[in-house]
C-alpha cells in the first residue's frame, strides 16, 4: 500500500482539526444552551469521533485529488513536449520549416525587418558516401550548431530541407561578412570532428544573405536569397570553404 504524501497528510490534518473544532464547538454550545452536563464518555466521544470520521474521508479525498492533479501535470508536460517536437526538426533541434514560416510571418506582421540567410551544406552526399549516413547526420548537426552560434540567440533558425538551413536575424541591416562565414566553417568542422571522431573531413556551407524590409513573405525571401546563394555556388572556388553572397 502506498503511503500518503506529505501534501495529503497536511491537508488531512488541517481538515480533521477544523472538523473537530467545529463539531466540539457546536456540541458544547448546544449543551450550554440546554443546560446539559457532559460526562467523561461524552467528552471523549466528542473529541475522538470527529477525527475518526474526518481522517479516513480526508485521506481518500485528498489522495484522489492528488492523483488527479498529478495526472493533469503529466498531461500538460506531455502536451508541451509534443508541441515542442511538432515545432522542431528532430535531428538538429532547430525549428522546422512550418514553425519558422509561422514565426517569420509574425515578425514581418509586426513590421520588423532584418537579415535573411540561406545555407546549403557542401558535399554532404560525398560525406554520406565515404563515411556513412550517420556521419552525414553529424555534419548536419554540427553545421546547424555553428549557424546558431554565429547568428546569435535572438535569431530564428531552421532546418528546412535535407542539407538546407535558413535564418532570420531581426533588426540586422548588414549581410554576413567574411569573418562570420569563416567562423561558421570553423565551428562546423570542429563540431563534426567532436561528434564523429573524424578530424580529417572539413564541413562547410554555401551561404546567401539579404536584408529584408516588411512586408516580405517567406516565399519572396527564399526567392531573393536563392538567387544570391546559387550565384555564389556557381562562382565558388574548389577549396570548399564557406562561401557568401
Amino acid at each position: 500500500m502506498k503511503w500518503p504524501s506529505r501534501y495529503v497528510l497536511r491537508k488531512t490534518a488541517l481538515v480533521s482539526v477544523i472538523a473537530a473544532a467545529i463539531s466540539i464547538s457546536l456540541s458544547t454550545g448546544v449543551r450550554a444552551v440546554l443546560g446539559i452536563e457532559a460526562d467523561t464518555v461524552t467528552v471523549l466521544v466528542r473529541l475522538i469521533l470527529p477525527f475518526a470520521i474526518a481522517i479516513p474521508i480526508a485521506l481518500v479525498g485528498f489522495s484522489k485529488l492528488e492523483e488527479t492533479l498529478n495526472a493533469y501535470r503529466d498531461l500538460m508536460r506531455k502536451s508541451s513536449e509534443l508541441a515542442r517536437r511538432a515545432a522542431t526538426d528532430p535531428l538538429t533541434g532547430l525549428l522546422n520549416r512550418r514553425s519558422f514560416i509561422e514565426q517569420f510571418d509574425l515578425t514581418m506582421a509586426h513590421g520588423v525587418g532584418g537579415l535573411f540567410v540561406l545555407a546549403d551544406a557542401d558535399r554532404l552526399k560525398a560525406i554520406n558516401d565515404q563515411y556513412g549516413h550517420l556521419a552525414g547526420d553529424d555534419a548536419i548537426i554540427a553545421l546547424g550548431k555553428a549557424l546558431e552560434t554565429v547568428m546569435g540567440s535572438d535569431c530564428l533558425i531552421a532546418r528546412i530541407g535535407g542539407d538546407e538551413f535558413c535564418a532570420f536575424v531581426p533588426n540586422r541591416t548588414a549581410t554576413l561578412n567574411d569573418a562570420q562565414l569563416a567562423e561558421i566553417n570553423r565551428l562546423a568542422t570542429e563540431g563534426f570532428a567532436t561528434r564523429s571522431g573524424n578530424d580529417r573531413q572539413p564541413v562547410s556551407a554555401t551561404c546567401g544573405s539579404v536584408v529584408l524590409r516588411p512586408p516580405t513573405t517567406f516565399r519572396e525571401a527564399i526567392e531573393r536569397t536563392d538567387r544570391r546563394l546559387y550565384g555564389e555556388k556557381q562562382a565558388r572556388s574548389s577549396s570548399g570553404a564557406v562561401q557568401f553572397a
